[in-house]
């Protein structure tokens, strides 16, 4: 196990084989962590400000501008990364993972960060949970079966998820008390099923939501909406089993504009 409290250093933390564990507690600015895992089984779990250090509590602590970088290579890892209080902005977090039945996860709050899961492979999982204005949360997967969730109380960010490959792919966007401004991203391509689920809820004025669903396989998406202004643009191709079901609800100032296309 490494454990490390940080300011203004760079490490780089490689770790082979299986069954391995990296907990790494960060607190400080201007950071650069970097770390590897490559076998089976594995864990790194990163975390960036965190309330307490050997039980004690940390006080008006600081984790703006660090850049975080966690690479696993193998099958059955997991890794988190969490950022949580206050004053941490500008960050860049970064989770690749190439291997089969990986599981990722960042949570990250504040303002100006970057939070991005790409994932390689077959049946891996990914979640990312945030706050904040400015925030860019991206999540990119390709191979077979892949699931990814996306949480977001922001406003003024952009949300992604790309899905590629074959078999079922699942994404879930949910986005409350925010989205001013919000951009929302889902990209499914390839022969399988394709499932689609976003929810917006209290807040969320003047945003877009892009949905492309393309390949064979059905397409399904739902789309709920309990906010005001907003552009809605659906894609569904491909030559077998479309659906689309919506359920949109304001209570004032409901300028929307949805857009469906269905194509073989």
């Amino acid at each position: 196990m490494v454990w490390a409290i940080i300011l203004f250093l760079f490490i780089s933390l490689p770790s082979f084989a299986g069954d391995n564990v990296i907990t790494l507690k960060a607190q400080g600015t201007g950071a650069t962590i970097t770390t590897k895992q490559m076998g089976s089984s594995n864990t790194t779990g990163i975390y960036c400000g965190q309330g307490s250090f050997d039980n004690s509590l940390i006080q008006n602590h600081n984790c703006d501008n660090v850049t975080i970088t966690s690479s696993v290579t193998g099958d059955s890892n997991q890794a988190y990364m969490q950022s949580v209080w206050s004053n941490h902005d500008g960050q860049t977090w970064i989770t690749t993972v190439n291997g089969n039945s990986n599981y990722s996860v960042i949570d990250m709050d504040e303002d100006d960060n970057t939070s991005t899961i790409i994932q390689t492979g077959n049946d891996h999982q990914a979640w990312i949970l945030g706050s904040g204005d400015d925030n860019v949360y991206k999540i990119e997967q390709d191979g077979e079966s892949q699931y990814g969730k996306i949480i977001s109380f922001a406003d003024d960010s952009d949300i992604w998820i790309t899905q590629e490959g074959t078999g079922d792919h699942n994404a879930y966007v949910y986005n409350s008390s925010g989205g001013d401004n919000t951009s929302t991203r889902l990209i499914q391509k390839g022969s399988g099923n394709k499932d689609a689920d976003i929810f917006w809820y209290s807040g969320g004025d003047d945003g877009e939501v892009t949905l492309t669903q393309q390949g064979n396989g059905a397409h399904t998406s739902l789309m709920r909406f309990y906010t005001n202004e907003y552009d809605v643009t659906v894609v569904q191709k491909g030559a077998t089993n479309k659906a689309y079901s919506a359920t949109f609800n304001c209570s004032s100032n409901c300028n929307k504009t949805i857009s469906i296309t269905q194509q073989d």
